[in-house]
C-alpha cells in the first residue's frame, strides 16, 4: 500500500506554517492543493514518487510541471516499459527531450533505442500517439522511419492496376522493412497515422522516400543540438570550457554582474535531481537553507554541461550522483576560500557568482597541486617513492587531480574528489615532503639513484631493481654506516643481519640513539627531511626490531636490500 506523508509545513501566501506530521489516505491526498501535492511528489524517488504521481486525480498536470529532465531520470531508474501510464502523461515538449537524449550517443543515431521508444508510446493509445506525432520533429521522423523501412513504390502506384489488383497498396507505399521485429513496431505505426491523418502520413512517407539520409540526419541533429543547448546540454567539445581552471588571483580581480539565470523550460518547478546528500561543509550548509529556483536552474544545467564534457551517461544516477560531487566538491572549496571563515562572505559569493566561475576557481585552487606533482612524477626518484607517496603523485597528476585517502588513514588506498581546503592544505603538506625526497636523493647522501631497468639484483631480497623504494635504499646505506662500512645501499649480506640487528635494537624497540644520530645526520643535509628519516626508521622499528634476533629470517625483513648468500 502506499504511504503518503503529509509535509510539516504548508505555505499560505507569505507564510510558512507548521503542521504535524501524519500519513495520509489516497482520498486526502487528492484534497491537498496542487502546490502540495507537487511538493510531496519532488521530495519521492524512485517507484514511490511514480506511484504517488498515478495515485494523483492531476497526474498530467503534475508530470509536466516537473522538469523533463526528472521525469527522464525517473523512467531510466524504473524502465521505460514499466511507465507506461507515466509516459502517457508528459507532455510533447517532454517527449521530445527524452528522445533527444536517448536516440543518439554523440552524433551516433540509435535505431535500437529509437525503436524501443516508440513501441512504448505505442502503448500509450492512438490518441497520444497521434496528437504527439504531429508535434515532434518532422525531420527525427524521417531519419527514424529511414532507419527501418526502403519504399519501394509510392503514390505513382495508384495508376498501377496490377498493384491495385493485388491488394499491394492498402497504405499507398511498398515498403520493405529492416527486420520482423521492426516491422511490427513501425507497421503499427504507420498505420495509426494512416488511417488517422492521411495527409500528415503521405508528407512524413514522401520525406522518408525522398529526403538524402545524411542530410536528413544532420539537419536532425542540427535541431537536436539547439533543444539540447536550452536545456544546459551544449557540445561536449563546447563543454570543455567548464574545467578552464580559474586563477585565484584573476578571480578575486574580477568585476561582473551576474545576470538572472534563465531557464530552458517555462512553467515547471526548478529541478533537484542534482542534489546529493549534504556533506556536512559550508556548500552543505547553504544549500540545507534553501535556495532561489534560478539557483536551481544554474546548479542543474552546470552539473548537465560537466556531464556532456565527461561524455558521461546523463540518463545513469550513479554517475550523475559522483559528478554531483566532483562539483559540490569545487563548489565548496572555492566558497572556503572565498569566505575566508565568513558564512554570510560566502553566502554572498555563492548568490551573486556565476556558479560555473566558483567551480573553475575551486578546480584551479586543487590544479596547483597537479603542477608540483607532475614535477616529482619526471624526477629520476618517482620510480623508487615507498607505495603512499608514488600513490599520492600518481592521484594528484589524473587529469582533475584525485584526494588520496591513505593521507587521513595508514590503511586505506582509495582516492576520492577534493572537498575542502583543508584537503588541499594537507595534500600539500605531503607534497613538500616529496618535493624534499626528491632533493635528498639528488646527490646529497654520496650515490646515485639505481637504473629502474637496471639489471636483477642476483641472490638478493628484493631481487628486482624496479621493487627497490627510496627507504630501501636509505636503510640499506645507514645499515652498511653502522656495519662500520661505506655509506651506500651495497646489500647487507644475511650473516650480518644479527650484528645489525644488535646495533639498531635493544628489547625488540629501535634504540633512540640511533634514531637520534641518524634525524640529526639527515636533517643536516637538507632541512626537512628528518620526517623522511623518521619514516624510514619506523619502517625498521615495524620491520626489522620487532623481530627476534635469534629468528631473523631474510624474505621477511623489508626495507633493506639483503644478499642471501
Amino acid at each position: 500500500m502506499l504511504r503518503i506523508d503529509l509535509p510539516q509545513e504548508k505555505k499560505k501566501g507569505h507564510l510558512t506554517l507548521l503542521r504535524e506530521t501524519r500519513t495520509l489516505r489516497a482520498g486526502e491526498y487528492n484534497a491537498l492543493t496542487v502546490e502540495e501535492r507537487l511538493r510531496i511528489v519532488r521530495n519521492a524517488v524512485g517507484r514511490q514518487k511514480y506511484d504517488l504521481i498515478i495515485e494523483a486525480a492531476d497526474g498530467t498536470e503534475l508530470v509536466q510541471r516537473l522538469p523533463s529532465q526528472e521525469i527522464y531520470l525517473l523512467f531510466k531508474e524504473l524502465g521505460v516499459e514499466d511507465c507506461t501510464e507515466l509516459l502517457a502523461m508528459t507532455s510533447t515538449e517532454q517527449m521530445m527531450i527524452f528522445f533527444d537524449l536517448d536516440f543518439w550517443r554523440d552524433e551516433e543515431f540509435l535505431p535500437d533505442s529509437a525503436l524501443q521508444w516508440l513501441a512504448m508510446l505505442l502503448e500509450t493509445g492512438e490518441g497520444n500517439v497521434l496528437r504527439m506525432t504531429r508535434e515532434l520533429d518532422f525531420d527525427l521522423l524521417t531519419v527514424l522511419l529511414q532507419k527501418f523501412i526502403t519504399i519501394t513504390r509510392g503514390l505513382e502506384s495508384l495508376t498501377d492496376e496490377d498493384a491495385l489488383a493485388e491488394g499491394r497498396l492498402e497504405r499507398l507505399y511498398d515498403m520493405d522493412f529492416r527486420d520482423s521485429e521492426s516491422a511490427k513496431i513501425v507497421g503499427m505505426f504507420l498505420d495509426i497515422l494512416y488511417r488517422h491523418d492521411r495527409d500528415f502520413y503521405i508528407g512524413l512517407m514522401e520525406s522518408t522516400r525522398n529526403e538524402i539520409p545524411a542530410e536528413v540526419e544532420e539537419i536532425a541533429l542540427e535541431n537536436r543540438r539547439g533543444r539540447l543547448l536550452d536545456r544546459g546540454f551544449p557540445d561536449p567539445l563546447e563543454a570543455l570550457s567548464v574545467f578552464s581552471p580559474i586563477d585565484a588571483g584573476i578571480f578575486e580581480r574580477r568585476s561582473e554582474r551576474k545576470i538572472p539565470f534563465q531557464a530552458g523550460e517555462h512553467g515547471v518547478e526548478a529541478p533537484g535531481f542534482f542534489l546529493v546528500e549534504p556533506a556536512g561543509d559550508l556548500l552543505g550548509e547553504i544549500l540545507s537553507r534553501g535556495i532561489e529556483p534560478g539557483t536551481c536552474w544554474e546548479m542543474a544545467y552546470l552539473l548537465n554541461k560537466v556531464m556532456m564534457a565527461e561524455r558521461a551517461d546523463v540518463g545513469d544516477l550513479e554517475q550523475i550522483a559522483e559528478k554531483a560531487r566532483e562539483v559540490y566538491g569545487y563548489l565548496n572549496i572555492a566558497l572556503e576560500y572565498l569566505g575566508r571563515g565568513d558564512f554570510e562572505e560566502a553566502m554572498q559569493r555563492f548568490t551573486h557568482a556565476y556558479l560555473e566561475h566558483l567551480l573553475r576557481l575551486g578546480l584551479g585552487l586543487v590544479m596547483s597541486l597537479r603542477d608540483r606533482a607532475l614535477v616529482v612524477k619526471e624526477s629520476g626518484a618517482m620510480a623508487f617513492l615507498d607505495g603512499p607517496f608514488r600513490t599520492l603523485i600518481e592521484s594528484l597528476c589524473r587529469k582533475r587531480p584525485r584526494f588520496y585517502e591513505g593521507m587521513t588513514e595508514i590503511n586505506r588506498t582509495g582516492e576520492r574528489f577534493f572537498q575542502r581546503l583543508d584537503d588541499i592544505r594537507l595534500a600539500e603538506q605531503w607534497l613538500s615532503r616529496i618535493e624534499i625526497q626528491v632533493q635528498l636523493f639528488d646527490g646529497r647522501l654520496g650515490f646515485d639513484l639505481p637504473d629502474p631497468q637496471g639489471e636483477v639484483l642476483k641472490g638478493c631480497v628484493p631481487d628486482q631493481v624496479g621493487d627497490l623504494a627510496l627507504s630501501d635504499l636509505f636503510l640499506t646505506a645507514w645499515g652498511n654506516r653502522l656495519l662500520g662500512r661505506d655509506f651506500s645501499p651495497v646489500p647487507i649480506a644475511r650473516r650480518y643481519l644479527p650484528e645489525l640487528h644488535k646495533a639498531v635494537c635493544v628489547d625488540g624497540t629501535l634504540r633512540e640513539e640511533v634514531r637520534r644520530e641518524i634525524r640529526q645526520a639527515t636533517e643536516s643535509l637538507l632541512p626537512g627531511a628528518g620526517e623522511f628519516a623518521d619514516y624510514c626508521l619506523d619502517l625498521w622499528q615495524e620491520q626489522f626490531c620487532a623481530l627476534a634476533p635469534d629468528g631473523l629470517d631474510a624474505r621477511f625483513i623489508g626495507a633493506m636490500i639483503i644478499r642471501l648468500d
